[in-house]
């Protein structure tokens, strides 16, 4: 009960937390919930709509949306007007958070003595989700093509203004033993997603498994020529491969910072020889921002 409490809590504190970081403005009769990115004589505020980033600077009582339509570089022109009482060119600001920010914090440096460089938000964005499903362990020795029950933990990271569509992955699953088949593992991999697809509010991509170290169990029964079992053989022990193994999934927004997700995993790989069954792997989960 007192670890149910404990989590409930730490659950509350990190979404008051991102409640606090965030504001409600009208700008041109449109309601904006804006995360404040630096705060100064130029202040930059930043706001996430499906994959697409709106960004905003507020100037004494001036609040500008900066604009960047067809890659006209229109918001150079934006911040140069904001920014002419100060020796500080624009030629090569980005339109991304980090580039923004570095020049919010350069001018704000420029025009006030004491201002100390501030920022709110990481570079590099992280997820957590959890999982669960059904594998057929077709890298495994499986005769009778047995489904067993798997169930996982997954940490994802990367950079949302670099490269939305790329990211790394930590992944910690164990596969379960059935009945009637012997076999169990617990897996812990580095992983590589590319979102070949991706949309407001879901996405398509591609998973590659690069390196698993496992540890696994297996109970081998040993049958003379009558199929009588003549010995029960137990073998354990550690692993590490780079299988290279590809699989595809999809994340399906519920909520600004929450997703379900499906996948079909371990689809082929590149080192690894099947066991002669068509391939199933599949899991649901649920993924959080944090």
């Amino acid at each position: 009960m007192l670890k149910s409490q404990i989590l409930l809590f730490g659950i509350f504190f990190c979404l008051a937390l991102s409640m606090t970081a965030q504001k409600i403005y009208i700008i041109n009769n449109d309601t904006l919930q804006l995360n404040r990115e630096v705060k100064g004589p130029l202040t930059l505020f930043w706001t996430e709509e499906g994959r697409n980033y709106r960004y905003f600077v507020q100037k004494e009582n001036r609040m500008v949306e900066l604009l960047n339509p067809n890659g006209n570089e229109l918001y150079k022109k934006q911040l140069a007007e904001l920014t002419a009482d100060a020796k500080i060119k624009t030629r090569d600001v980005q339109f991304v958070l980090y580039s923004l920010r570095h020049f919010a914090n350069t001018y704000n440096s420029l025009v006030e003595e004491d201002y100390v460089k501030n920022e709110s938000t990481d570079d590099i964005k992280q997820r957590i989700s959890l999982f669960t499903g059904l594998s057929n362990n077709i890298y495994t020795d499986n005769p009778n093509n047995i489904l067993a029950p798997v169930a996982g933990l997954e940490y994802e990271f990367y950079d949302p203004n670099l490269a939305p569509r790329h990211s790394a992955f930590l992944q910690l699953r164990h596969n379960f033993n059935q009945n009637e088949y012997r076999y169990s593992a617990t897996h812990f991999s580095l992983n590589y997603r590319f979102k070949a697809l991706y949309f407001k509010g879901f996405d398509l991509h591609i998973d590659v498994r690069l390196a698993t170290l496992y540890y696994s169990q297996e109970t081998i029964s040993l049958t003379n020529e009558m199929g009588e079992i003549v010995d029960v053989r137990e073998e354990s022990g550690f692993t590490f491969t780079a299988p290279f193994s590809f699989g595809i999934g999809s994340e399906i927004k519920i909520t600004p910072n929450s997703f379900i997700t499906v996948g079909y995993n371990d689809i082929y790989s590149v080192v690894l020889d099947g066991n002669g069954n068509f391939p199933i792997d599949f899991t649901v989960g649920y993924k959080y921002s944090l």
